[in-house]
């Protein structure tokens, strides 16, 4: 059996793709008689007191129902990694404590004032000498043929 095209994002061909995943309903469900077991309140319907019934009866300590949850509606814990929710940007990033360390050892790096040597930083605004003005550029050129007659 070939396996359906499924749209995998928000539009356009690049997003149909096959997919040989298999889907399952993983659905949560309660196992035991149905109706009253005398054992406490319980639900009938998807909410509202009305859906509540024995609300009167005194909870026992152990329920004659249970609740089913099947291995497909399980997934592995994510509280020790990294994962994205969302349709994208940083907010939507959250980072195990183990990335979040390296990420602000990275940043903290990044930003740390460095040192320069007083001879390095100085500005000058006219370069002098033949090898400056090889170099110079269109803008600077003119700069100084222009304001260059203001100084004679």
């Amino acid at each position: 059996m070939t396996t359906p095209e499924v749209s995998h994002g928000r539009g356009g061909a690049g997003n149909i793709h096959e997919d040989n995943t298999k889907y399952v309903d993983g659905e949560i469900v309660r196992e035991g008689p149905e109706g009253s077991h005398g054992d406490g309140a319980f639900s009938t319907g998807r909410g509202g007191a009305a859906n509540i019934a024995d609300a009167t009866v005194p909870p026992a300590p152990v329920r004659a129902d249970r609740e089913v949850v099947p291995e497909e509606a399980t997934r592995p814990s994510t509280d020790d990694a990294s994962f994205h929710v969302g349709r994208g940007g940083a907010a939507n990033v959250h980072l195990s404590p183990e990335d979040k360390a390296k990420h602000e050892a990275k940043h903290e790096a990044k930003h740390e004032p460095k040192q320069h040597h007083a001879a390095a930083s100085k500005v000058v605004d006219s370069p002098t000498g033949t090898a400056a003005k090889a170099n110079q550029g269109l803008a600077d050129k003119l700069k100084h043929k222009i304001f260059g007659v203001f100084k004679k």
